[in-house]
């Protein structure tokens, strides 16, 4: 008589099995989402076309996009580029906020002191300074005043090294009083402050000269 021999039962590990890669498949489609929305953020390109209306030429526009700018940029430039600085200067107000980590946000700024006839390259010149925004209104008021760009660039320069300086106030002042702007810069280059602007205006009352008044505050 043939006894069969029962086939072999079959081993615990090769009844079970592993469930990972089903509980990798929600995992998967979570990066495949984060993946997918970090490149909508990639994908999203500046609208240049406003500064194209403005009259910025493709060399200039191509240089800011290197700069990547942004969309409230572009609306900065629009102002500056009606305010008559020249495709050249837009892209170098744009390059000097990049080498201070920041974005180009002086257009009013700059519109306001072009209204007062400041020079393109003193503008810009302001901006190396970084005595554009809240300053520009002071400044604003000097050439109103009839002060120089050079006396405003001046002060710009002290305020920049953290010198001691006359105020655009007191410079307006003294330019009332009759001082000569040159005798005004060589008072700044000589650290005097408005404390002294008021025996500097008596002075000029009675008629003492510029080369006089000078005298009285020498080089520090």
């Amino acid at each position: 008589m043939f006894n069969a021999t029962p086939p072999p039962s079959p081993s615990r590990s090769a009844l079970s099995f592993s469930p990972r890669p089903l509980t990798l498949v929600p995992i998967l489609g979570l990066f495949v989402l984060a993946a997918a929305a970090g490149g909508c953020k990639k994908l999203h390109i500046t609208d240049t076309t406003p500064l194209d209306a403005v009259g910025l030429n493709y060399s200039s526009i191509q240089d800011l996009r290197g700069l990547k700018i942004t969309d409230a940029e572009v609306a900065e430039l629009v102002k500056v580029k009606h305010a008559g600085i020249s495709d050249k200067g837009c892209v170098e107000l744009v390059r000097i906020a990049r080498n201070s980590n920041q974005h180009f946000a002086d257009g009013d700024a700059i519109m306001g002191l072009r209204q007062v006839d400041m020079s393109e390259d003193d503008v810009i010149e302001l901006a190396r300074l970084n005595q554009l925004g809240l300053q520009a209104g002071e400044e604003q008021a000097m050439r109103l005043a009839g002060l120089s760009d050079s006396v405003v660039l001046a002060l710009a320069r002290r305020r920049a090294e953290r010198k001691p300086a006359l105020s655009g106030a007191a410079l307006a002042e003294l330019k009332n009083a009759g001082m000569s702007q040159s005798a005004m810069l060589t008072l700044l280059d000589r650290g005097v402050t408005d404390k002294q602007v008021n025996a500097i205006i008596v002075q000029k009352q009675r008629r003492a000269t510029d080369a006089q008044i000078l005298a009285r505050y020498p080089a520090r």
